[in-house]
């Protein structure tokens, strides 16, 4: 995929995997933005079963420990550890097939360069290039196009908000 990392996520990424692993989970992602006196780094972990907020809480914990040693970025910032939630990103070429079959978006560069998302069924990775199914047609996305990519949760198909709503009477 074709996911820019900012440097600092790039110094840190090794050392956090690692740490993360030591403890059963599995690191999502890591993003790092703002400005001064505002930054945030947002670590995302996941495991088989889910990521309670006290899990989110020893691990931020045992990052902070490991961050304070790789002093990654000058001055003060804030540390989030949260797990994935409904609309989990993809950013690992094996997401593509452990979570086909599910609904997804994927934002990526088209054939002649413009930037386009694409929100359908995922079939999985098949040589180089993400499936997905959208209105009927199979589209191949190849990996090196793709910007960003995750789940998209249905609402209404799970019957959550509007998807138990009463009906009008039409009478």
């Amino acid at each position: 995929m074709n996911i820019r990392k900012h440097p600092v996520v790039r110094k840190i990424e090794a050392e956090v995997e690692r740490t993360v692993e030591d403890f059963g989970y599995e690191l999502v992602q890591i993003k790092y933005g703002g400005e001064a006196g505002g930054r945030t780094l947002t670590i995302m972990i996941d495991r088989e079963g889910e990521v309670s907020a006290e899990d989110c809480s020893q691990m931020s914990r045992r990052l902070s420990m490991v961050l304070d040693t790789l002093d990654p970025i000058p001055g003060s910032y804030t540390l989030v550890v949260s797990s994935p939630g409904l609309d989990r990103p993809l950013t690992r070429d094996s997401d593509f097939d452990r979570f086909a079959g599910e609904k997804a978006a994927v934002r990526h560069r088209s054939e002649d360069g413009a930037r386009r998302t694409d929100t359908g069924l995922l079939l999985g990775l098949k040589e180089d290039a993400v499936v997905i199914e959208v209105d009927g047609e199979m589209l191949r996305i190849p990996l090196a196009g793709i910007e960003e990519a995750h789940l998209v949760y249905d609402w209404v198909a799970e019957g959550g908000a509007g998807g138990n709503l009463p009906q009008e009477d039409e009478s």
